[in-house]
C-alpha cells in the first residue's frame, strides 16, 4: 500500500474577505473530493482571506495511479479561474 501527500499553496486573486476564501475553497474542495474519491482539506493559514494551504491523501497500491490523480488534481487547481497556485509539494511512499 502507498501513501500520496500532496500539500498545495494556493492564492485567491478575487477574495476579499474570509467569507470570499472558504466560499471558493469549499466549493472546489468538495468538487476534488468527489472526483477523484481523495482526502483533502484546508490545513494551514486559515485566517488570512488571500492565501490557503491545503492537504491532499491519497491511498493506492500504484505509484504510477497515484502520481496521475495527484497531478490531474494540480492541473484542476491551475485552471480554476479563482485561484492561483503558488507552490506544491508531492510525496509518495
Amino acid at each position: 500500500m502507498l501513501l500520496g501527500i500532496c500539500e498545495i499553496y494556493i492564492y485567491f486573486p478575487n477574495s476579499f474577505s474570509l467569507k470570499d476564501k472558504r466560499s471558493i475553497l469549499n466549493g472546489f474542495i468538495i468538487s476534488l473530493r468527489r472526483k477523484y474519491n481523495i482526502s483533502i482539506t484546508e490545513i494551514g493559514q486559515k485566517d488570512y482571506q488571500k492565501n490557503s494551504h491545503i492537504g491532499i491523501a491519497c491511498i493506492g497500491d500504484n505509484r504510477q495511479l497515484i502520481d496521475r490523480i495527484i497531478q490531474k488534481i494540480i492541473s484542476d487547481t491551475d485552471s480554476h479561474s479563482e485561484i492561483q497556485i503558488l507552490d506544491y509539494r508531492i510525496s509518495i511512499n
